[in-house]
């Protein structure tokens, strides 16, 4: 009976914090601005912005994805998937092409040598554009 019992706290707790995505996000976001310069401090402001984003927590994830592009710029591998990821939310919940298009201009501009992400953003800018 225990271990069911600790089994439901655990499922319980798990539930809680997968559905409250922006708590994860604020956790992330103290965490980075007492260790800037942590090796790590990048990598989790973005997870914390994956996680909102698949979860549905669409201004969160935007205002985290901006976030890790405004404090680390540099970090191309995961700032040109955010950006990415912020088209896409615009996209799909919004009329404003324009906002979409510039940050998958930003991708091409600054991120060109990451090639993976800059050709993603190349044709997702390009059917936003001439609606292939």
């Amino acid at each position: 009976m225990k271990k069911v019992f600790f089994f439901l706290i655990l499922l319980a707790t798990v539930f809680f914090v997968a559905m409250n995505s922006s708590m994860v996000a604020d956790q992330a976001l103290e965490w980075v601005k007492e260790n800037p310069k942590h090796e790590y401090a990048p990598a989790a402001i973005y997870r914390a912005a994956r996680w909102c984003d698949l979860l549905g927590d669409n201004n969160k994830a935007m205002t985290t994805y901006w976030e890790l592009y405004q404090r680390y710029p540099e970090r191309g591998d995961l700032c040109a998937p955010a950006l990415y990821h912020m088209a896409q939310i615009v996209l799909d919940t919004s009329v404003a092409k324009q906002r979409a298009k510039d940050y998958l201009q930003i991708i091409m501009d600054q991120y060109a040598s990451n090639e993976e992400w800059s050709s993603k953003a190349k044709q997702l800018y390009d059917e936003v554009s001439y609606g292939h």
